[in-house]
């Protein structure tokens, strides 16, 4: 599984900088959900999502930032 960026109203994925492709397989790997939340936030990014692509899958896993990025309450 990779761990990646998408831009919502592109549909590209994170490749590099100022690099975006169609392919998920051809995007930068985060390997983790706490390190591209850290990107995002590093280089402010807006209007991208995390996604999950799984090796010999077409379909790609997206998860909106604010569903990642909600902090746990601790009731």
């Amino acid at each position: 599984m990779k761990t990646v960026l998408r831009c919502v109203s592109t549909g590209l994925y994170f490749q590099g900088p100022d690099r975006w492709t169609s392919d998920p397989a051809a995007a930068k790997d985060f390997r983790m959900i706490d390190r591209a939340l850290e990107f995002i936030r590093q280089w402010r990014l807006d209007d991208v999502e995390i996604a999950f692509a799984f090796r010999g899958q077409r379909t790609v896993t997206r998860v909106p930032i604010e569903k990642v990025a909600t902090p746990f309450s601790e009731d």
